[in-house]
């Protein structure tokens, strides 16, 4: 016996970070899902259930993502550099990028996660497939599935989003109508668990998340052994 715990992580383990990413938590970046790869979703819940939010986000010069409902001020001293400043030594600040934030049913990891959309283009598509005639979302389960699909990396990589009409099982339903309480979004704003539980005192913070219509004008955008009956 030592004086360290099993699975301690020495200092130089740790700054080069975990291999794996959380299991309950998804984001779509080389870490998540890489070229060629796909991933499949079932959206469950809305903003006014507390299991969508959005805002903006930044890491600090540590290295600890920040999310806020609106956009932060007085951020330029936490901030950290962009990614070119890093890569070529330089001192450039990033800036606060916006993010939407969903709770969702992943069959791959047979359980509710936490996923965050930063890139424009995969938000147009889910906004389209929201505001289609029979693709209904929350409170409960959307009557529909989605799959994700990357091609190619960097700048030039590209995200085609698949919906599929596929009503929840009785089953699944019940498993989300269990699971719900114990999901709380907002928690992402103080850099807390979304999975501790909801509060006592719960509170939804800023405002549903918002798309242009038509005319320009901000409208609300609806959000919202399993595995095999999803």
């Amino acid at each position: 016996m030592g004086f360290f715990p099993p699975g301690y992580k020495s200092a130089v383990e740790s700054e080069k970070g975990s291999s794996e990413p959380n299991p309950r938590y998804f984001e779509f970046t080389n870490k998540y899902l890489k070229d060629g790869e796909t991933a499949q979703f079932r959206i469950c819940g809305d903003f006014d259930t507390g299991h969508v939010v959005c805002g903006f986000q930044y890491f600090t010069m540590e290295g600890r993502i920040k999310r806020f409902p609106n956009y932060p001020e007085n951020y330029l001293s936490d901030i950290g550099l962009t990614y070119q400043a890093k890569k070529e030594g330089g001192d450039e600040k990033d800036k606060p990028k916006y993010f939407l934030a969903f709770t969702a049913f992943s069959p791959d990891k047979d359980d509710f996660v936490c996923v965050t959309v930063t890139q424009k283009n995969l938000r147009v598509q889910i906004e389209e497939i929201l505001a289609m005639e029979d693709y209904t979302d929350g409170p409960g389960p959307a009557n529909f599935t989605i799959t994700v699909k990357r091609k190619g990396t960097g700048k030039d990589t590209q995200w085609i989003v698949t919906p599929t009409l596929k009503k929840a099982s009785a089953a699944f339903t019940k498993k989300w109508e269990e699971a719900k309480d114990s999901i709380w979004l907002p928690a992402l704003y103080v850099s807390a668990d979304p999975f501790a539980g909801k509060p006592a005192e719960a509170k939804l913070d800023g405002l549903p998340p918002m798309k242009r219509d038509e005319l320009g004008a901000d409208t609300e955008v609806a959000t919202a052994g399993i595995s095999k009956d999803w």
